[in-house]
């Protein structure tokens, strides 16, 4: 009899544990949440409306839900709309995964659609003092299957397999991210606004281009120090553009002021307006650069390019060639000084004659604020080269 007794008394307590930890599981309120993913979503410049929100399960749903953009009548009507496996701590409410699996909108004669839209690990911060990720929305894993826009039931661009990950560091201050696009098509002849334009594409086979992306990078939230290492585009028979930046200021308090200005602006008069870019010129002196460079490896663009300049003027590739040799250190000279001078001419000397890879990039000693940027290039351009360390040099 003892012995029932104690298994009984066990499966009370197992029992009683499980319901308390779903309770704590399901503390948060589906109101509180969906009212919190409603309000960072306005910071974001979207609005979204629904005529119910319920809870089910673990899971939050927001009835006949609605999304769009901010002074744009026009909404995405998206059904039940599900937000899954939704968790709270302290400062935080955690959604699991935001999944869309198609959509299709028409808006001006243009016809979009998207499949495979997918969110995982939503960051909702809570309202506070000093809230987690300076009270931004943040996601740990975006994906987007393809996306196609058309016109006329004929596609103009496509996209396919977009992904972006970010890990979140210790104590919510830094992150880092990586993204990508495994492909992305556009069909240029089409957008071209003339015959003459579309039969020189087609000569040089740019009709249709194809490519992709690929990125990486980190921000530290304390002084804002955004810091993109990778940002290449990659497009086929063409080349490489790959861009790379290093600031600080981008803080939380920056974005969400700058966010502000722009609802601003979007809503006010012509005066206000006004105001508002001049305000908006003063924020952006609470940023510093520290570095940045853009590389271009070329892929036959740079060939074809001359090629199309020559057939303009009747002359051969080489004689235009020779001409940007000799015209673009000319016009340069006046701004970077003798010695920044004579490097760009090798630099553009040496591209030319084989055209591998060119690259301009700035590395200062230490953060130069942009302010100090503006003054400096207003007063003295050839003292803001040497300032911020300009460098060109090409095949390296």
């Amino acid at each position: 009899m003892l012995s029932h007794m104690t298994k009984l008394k066990s499966l009370s307590l197992a029992a009683f544990l499980s319901a308390t930890a779903l309770q704590s599981a399901w503390a948060w309120e589906a109101e509180e949440v969906a009212a919190r993913y409603k309000t960072l979503l306005g910071d974001q410049g979207l609005t979204a409306e629904w005529s119910g929100v319920r809870q089910d399960g673990d899971s939050i749903v927001l009835e006949n839900a609605s999304l769009g953009l901010l002074d744009v009548e026009t909404k995405v009507e998206l059904g039940d709309f599900l937000l899954e496996d939704v968790s709270e701590t302290d400062d935080i409410y955690e959604i699991g995964r935001i999944a869309i699996d198609s959509f299709e909108q028409s808006e001006d004669g243009l016809d979009i659609s998207l499949s495979g839209l997918s969110i995982e690990g939503l960051i909702l911060p809570k309202e506070g003092d000093n809230p987690p990720y300076g009270g931004l929305m943040q996601y740990r894993q975006f994906a987007l299957d393809s996306a196609r826009v058309g016109k006329d039931e004929t596609p103009l661009f496509t996209l396919e397999s977009l992904r972006a990950n970010t890990t979140l560091g210790d104590g919510a201050e830094t992150m880092t991210f990586v993204g990508a696009v495994e492909n992305f098509w556009l069909d240029v002849a089409t957008l071209a606004d003339n015959s003459n334009a579309r039969s020189k594409l087609d000569e040089y086979g740019y009709e249709e281009v194809s490519g992709s992306v690929d990125m990486a990078g980190s921000w530290a939230l304390t002084d804002g120090r955004m810091k993109i290492t990778r940002y290449d585009v990659k497009v086929e028979n063409a080349g490489t553009l790959a861009i790379s930046a290093d600031i600080s200021g981008y803080t939380p308090e920056f974005i969400r002021t700058l966010q502000d200005m722009q609802k601003q602006m979007e809503s006010g008069t012509e005066q206000q307006k006004q105001a508002q870019g001049l305000a908006m010129l003063g924020l952006m002196q609470q940023l510093s650069l520290h570095g940045a460079s853009i590389r271009f490896s070329d892929a036959s663009l740079t060939g074809k390019v001359l090629a199309y300049a020559a057939d303009q003027q009747g002359v051969k590739p080489e004689d235009v060639a020779n001409q940007a040799k000799a015209i673009v250190p000319l016009m340069a000279g006046q701004y970077l000084g003798p010695d920044l001078t004579q490097s760009l001419a090798k630099a553009i000397t040496n591209y030319l004659d084989d055209p591998r890879n060119i690259t301009i990039s700035v590395a200062p000693e230490e953060g130069i604020p942009f302010a100090v940027l503006m003054g400096t290039a207003m007063g003295s351009p050839e003292a803001l080269a040497r300032q911020v360390g300009l460098s060109i040099t090409a095949n390296e």
